[in-house]
């Protein structure tokens, strides 16, 4: 099985950024330089990661995972820079800066999983418009009366 085909397998894609990010994330929080916060919602990430593996067809789930992928990009980028150590820990570092360097790989895979399950990438996750615009009453049925 070469990559490509490996990506294209719907799971596997969510799997494999939930391990990328897991391993980076683990060998990031080694040192004690990052701040609490990094923890916080990077444990959010994961999580939000390990429902989308379970709701197979959720849009839900991936729609969550990418937002916080998103944001989590920026608070990587403010983390690292306002919180750089400057003797040490420099293993834990380069960590981090990995993961903050993948993100907006993975929020592509993430992208390509979402619309694979039929959701689209917006803001407001009820604002996709392929809801039915009007309401049908299920009372009543629909008479069409013709002259």
């Amino acid at each position: 099985m070469d990559l490509q085909s490996a990506l294209n397998t719907p799971q596997l894609r969510v799997k494999l950024v939930t391990l990328i990010h897991f391993i980076l994330i683990a060998f990031a929080l080694q040192s004690h330089w990052l701040p609490a916060a990094y923890q916080f919602y990077n444990v959010l990430y994961i999580l939000s990661l390990f429902w989308a593996i379970h709701c197979r067809e959720s849009v839900d789930a991936i729609h969550i995972a990418s937002l916080i992928n998103a944001s989590s990009f920026l608070f990587d980028l403010i983390g690292i820079i306002s919180c750089f150590p400057s003797t040490g820990a420099i293993f834990s570092v380069i960590f981090a800066i990995f993961n903050l360097a993948l993100r907006p790989f993975t929020l592509l895979l993430l992208h390509r999983e979402l619309t694979d399950r039929g959701g689209s990438f917006t803001i407001v996750p009820g604002a996709s418009g392929n809801n039915p615009s009007s309401y049908e009453d299920m009372d009543h049925p629909h008479q069409s009366f013709s002259p």
